[in-house]
């Protein structure tokens, strides 16, 4: 089980505010304008109090959050299978951005790695076909762990 958090940036019309994202045990919550939301995926994701507080705006369709932007970085973990390594582990910055629209959600990944840019497609349908799509990229003696979300 996880519990980490990231900061991050939420978009919308009403223009752009610091956003943070917590993984919990398979649960990804989100506070953005003091509003907390939970949901299983990126695309689920439902205010915890209803009606919202006086001022509080978002898009909701069918109770979950809709067309936004969700951007964050978050640190994982490389493994690097070289020639005598036995598995060195490194630290790098997976930059997540997820595109909310009411039709067809979007996710971009992008792995920095020692200099080096590693990215999914540009619209990908969800987090896990953008990690395969990172993960296909990567060099042969290298792997990622799976990050949080």
């Amino acid at each position: 089980m996880t519990n980490e958090s990231w900061a991050g940036w939420y978009r919308d019309h009403l223009g752009s505010d610091a956003a943070t994202v917590f993984a919990d045990g398979g649960v990804i919550k989100l506070r953005i304008r003091g509003v907390d939301f939970e949901g299983k995926r990126l695309d689920d994701l439902r205010p915890l109090v209803e009606p919202l507080p006086d001022g509080a705006s978002f898009a909701l369709a069918d109770g979950a959050l809709t067309d936004c932007v969700l951007e964050w970085d978050q640190p994982v973990t490389i493994v690097a299978e070289g020639a005598g390594s036995g598995g060195t582990e490194r630290p790098a910055t997976m930059s997540c951005l997820f595109s909310l629209r009411r039709s067809d959600p979007d996710v971009h990944l992008a792995l920095h790695l020692d200099g080096a840019l590693y990215e999914s497609a540009r619209a990908e349908r969800d987090f896990t076909a953008a990690l395969a799509a990172i993960r296909d990229a990567l060099p042969q003696d290298v792997r990622l762990r799976a990050p949080a979300l």
